[in-house]
This record gives structure tokens, sequence and C-alpha cells, in this order.
């Protein structure tokens, strides 16, 4: 939803959240297929924050509980809480 933030996690060769971003808009018609993906509507989202490849990397997110990632999931309180803190 507009408003929302979203914390994006980067995979190999970095393995860590890296960007803080904010949702500005949702729902906006793209149709678009290929081998690997397709989608139909994507979202506008806006940088707020980069955070150091070494901050938040997958071996410390399973310090906050944090075993797997694949595909949008919530925030344990006290991973959103340090992240808002960096």
């Amino acid at each position: 939803m507009v408003g929302d933030t979203i914390y994006l996690y980067i995979a190999d060769p970095y393995s860590c959240i890296m960007f803080k971003c904010s949702v500005t808009r949702v729902n906006i018609p793209y149709p678009y297929a290929d081998k690997n993906v397709s989608m139909r509507k994507v979202m506008k989202i806006k940088l707020l924050k980069r955070y150091k490849n070494d901050e938040f990397t997958f071996k410390k997110l399973n310090d906050y509980g944090v075993r797997a990632i694949r595909g949008p999931r919530s925030v344990p309180s006290k991973l959103s809480e340090d992240l808002n803190k960096s």
C-alpha cells in the first residue's frame, strides 16, 4: 500500500538488506513476461536509505530469527527497530 516501508534484500554476492524504500504508487499497469518472470502490475518506490553491505547480512538476519528470504515477508520487531535506528 502507498506509504508502506520496504526493505530490499540483495542476494549474492552481497546477501544483505541494502535499501529502505517507501511505496509511493501501487497497481501501475505493466504487462511484461519473459522466460523467467511475468507481471501485470508494478509499484513505484522512493529510496529512503542505503545500508552498508555489512550492516544487515544474511548471517546477522539469522540472529533476528530470519531463516529464509523468498519473497515478501514481515519484519521481526527487533529487526525493524534496528533497521530504523541505523
